[in-house]
């Protein structure tokens, strides 16, 4: 257990040092990333959508989040594929290859959310005893990235299509989230759809918590659970299926 230990740890390390290799400002793009996505939503919809208050912390509260989901669903697509040298050299489990990867992105979103956290109270943000409710929020989302990544990073292994159709659809299902927007904007015949997007339960729990200031609703979070588990199932199922297949088709 000590030495599987020893390599997460040592995997993350490795992770984030390629991630922000050639890197003058390093971890300050965890913060500046977001940032320039929140200077562009403002200068482009916060006239359009100025029925939504205090626009700006309505947007940072999701945008975050996204790009955490983001990256961490890119960095573990290509988990395996990254790390073929290791995975044939080295008889580990090899499910700590994504975990690693899962690590370091959530090293990344903490540094970046840290600094956030400081600029939303600027914006409007309360700090009260609600806001403790975004640990587990955090936990939990975290689970689910590394589930929805692990599903895409097993089968990229054998379906290199995978990575790029995910690539594809990415930018999609973006703008079928409600970061820059809210869904009341959206016709009530059509909003069913939008509620099929995983993302947006998270959303609603993530700004009761940053932008309403008010502990999740039980339902809402009831429904990111159960959001979260099915697809971890999912994930630990299509990952035994195809695990002893991986070194032939790296």
């Amino acid at each position: 257990m000590l030495p599987n230990n020893y390599l997460v740890y040592f995997l993350i390390y490795k992770n984030l040092q390629l991630k922000y290799k050639h890197s003058m400002l390093g971890f300050v793009w965890s913060f500046l990333h977001p940032f320039f996505y929140l200077l562009i939503f403002n200068f482009v919809f916060s006239k359009a959508f100025s029925q939504i208050q205090n626009y700006s912390l309505f947007v940072i509260s999701g945008l975050l989040f996204w790009i955490y989901f983001s990256g961490s669903c890119n960095a573990l697509s290509q988990s395996f594929i990254r790390n073929a040298q290791l995975l044939k050299s080295l008889n580990v489990n090899k499910i700590l290859y994504p975990i690693s990867e899962q690590g370091a992105e959530l090293v990344s979103f903490l540094s970046g959310f840290i600094l956030f956290a400081c600029l939303m109270v600027y914006l409007g943000m309360s700090i009260s005893f609600s806001f403790l409710w975004i640990i587990p929020i955090i936990l939990l989302f975290t689970v689910f990235c590394f589930s929805v990544g692990l599903i895409l990073g097993s089968l990229n292994v054998f379906f290199r299509d995978v990575g790029i159709l995910w690539n594809t659809l990415n930018p999609a299902l973006f703008y079928l989230s409600p970061i820059a927007y809210s869904i009341d904007i959206i016709p009530i015949e059509y909003q069913f759809y939008f509620k099929l997007n995983p993302i947006y339960h998270f959303l609603i729990v993530i700004r009761n918590v940053l932008y309403d200031g008010t502990a999740p609703s039980f339902n809402s979070l009831m429904y990111c659970i159960v959001i979260t588990l099915t697809a971890l199932l999912i994930a630990l199922f299509i990952y035994k299926k195809t695990r002893n297949g991986f070194i032939s088709n790296l």
